[in-house]
């Protein structure tokens, strides 16, 4: 049997979405204030973007890695 895939898009979606909810609970009512309002943008943008820093470098990291293969290869022939 082949290995399964990772998460799917749809289940990464929730879960952020769920760590958004935690992360601002309570704050959502309180968006008269213009402090409260960038926060939520703030964290909603945080977490959409990639979560943590270790697994952003790890892939970035993977893609160099890879592009430097491909041109030891293209070097090799």
């Amino acid at each position: 049997m082949p290995p399964k895939k990772g998460p799917s898009k749809k289940s990464e979606t929730n879960a952020k979405k769920k760590v958004i909810e935690d992360k601002t609970f309570g704050l959502k009512n309180k968006n008269k204030s213009a402090k409260v309002s960038r926060y939520v943008q703030q964290v909603e943008k945080q977490v959409m973007s990639g979560g943590s820093q270790k697994a952003r470098k790890a892939e970035t990291d993977k893609a160099t890695l890879e592009q430097r293969k491909k041109e030891e290869k293209k070097k090799q022939e």
